[in-house]
């Protein structure tokens, strides 16, 4: 600090000095880890910088086809479409129900995501300003987009290990679609989730009539064949000339955490306590990789005649999301 003083009650001349003192003011303390966050928050807008540039060439050569790489959460922050997508187990009353019969359990779950109902499209169909609610969000509304179903019913696919994406594209009859491709042995399957049917490749019958865009939880891939329908197009993403990607392979955030959040209810009859300990290990849901894993319980037991109880068990984990 420096203080000057002048003289004022002098006739000839006037002099000043200046005095520094040392006074301490106060202090400001940045934590590291803020340093960490303001790094990963730097990072996240490189990532949002390129998704923008990569849709904007994207449509500069193809401008009559479809590209989302970025939306807002249902908080109104920006984020990668890929942050949507993470294996989440279907409600296990239907995986009850087909005990040893995969192919019969995968038309069940995507029967069940047909039913819930369909979000009427309020806003101009340009991909531009998208608002996306998370599959747990979307259940408990019990409402959701064309764009939300697919994810859901993705993220279902991913729980029994199929290689499933988001397809981003057009239908003759419902304009702008959002299918899921799965990959079988030797085929491609295209999966309505508004009506629950699967169509193979080549079907004739098959209503999607553009294939755009594809993304799972690690990138986003953009049509550039010069054929965009179905029959036509090669799946085999890997390949450059036929796909252009969002992300390189070595790109430092292309492996963001999904906002996803994990949780489901078990009901069981009462026989013993640890009869229900095992159900809860059997699911799985505590084997979680981040740290910062956080969990819900709630249980509750409803009383019938002759003693005999139902036991609800509702579990969750949450992973705080920087």
């Amino acid at each position: 600090m420096i203080i000057e003083k002048h003289e004022d009650r002098c006739f000839r001349s006037c002099g000043g000095h200046s005095h520094v003192r040392k006074n301490w003011l106060g202090s400001v303390v940045f934590p590291f880890s803020a340093l960490l966050q303001q790094s990963e928050f730097s990072d996240q807008i490189d990532v949002l910088q390129r998704a923008q540039s990569f849709k904007k060439n994207c449509k500069a050569v193809f401008p009559n086809r479809r590209i989302t790489t970025t939306v807002f959460n249902d908080e109104g922050i920006q984020i990668l479409v890929t942050r949507y997508i993470k294996a989440l187990n279907p409600p296990q009353q239907l995986l009850d129900i087909f005990l040893h019969d995969s192919n019969a359990t995968l038309d069940l779950i995507a029967r069940f995501v047909s039913l819930i109902p369909i979000m009427p499209d309020t806003l101009d169909e340009n991909d531009d300003f998208d608002i996306w609610m998370t599959s747990e969000r979307c259940i408990s509304l019990a409402i959701g987009s064309k764009e939300e179903h697919a994810i859901l019913l993705c993220n279902f696919f991913l729980y029994f290990g199929k290689k499933a994406l988001v397809l981003l594209g057009t239908s003759v009859l419902e304009g702008h679609v959002a299918y899921v491709l799965t990959q079988e042995t030797d085929e491609y399957l295209l999966w309505n989730p508004l009506t629950g049917q699967s169509y193979k490749q080549f079907d004739p019958f098959c209503p999607l009539q553009s294939v755009d865009c594809l993304f799972d939880n690690e990138n986003v891939w953009f049509n550039i064949q010069q054929n965009n329908t179905p029959m036509a197009v090669h799946f085999d993403y890997s390949k450059e000339s036929f796909w252009k990607q969002l992300l390189p392979k070595n790109f430092q955030g292309r492996h963001a955490q999904s906002i996803q959040v994990a949780g489901f209810p078990i009901q069981m009859p009462y026989t013993d306590i640890q009869s229900v300990i095992d159900a809860i290990y059997q699911t799985g849901i505590h084997s979680s990789e981040c740290p910062q894993t956080e969990f819900a319980l709630a249980v509750y037991v409803h009383p019938y005649p002759n003693n005999i109880l139902s036991v609800w068990v509702y579990l969750a984990s949450l992973t705080r999301q920087q």
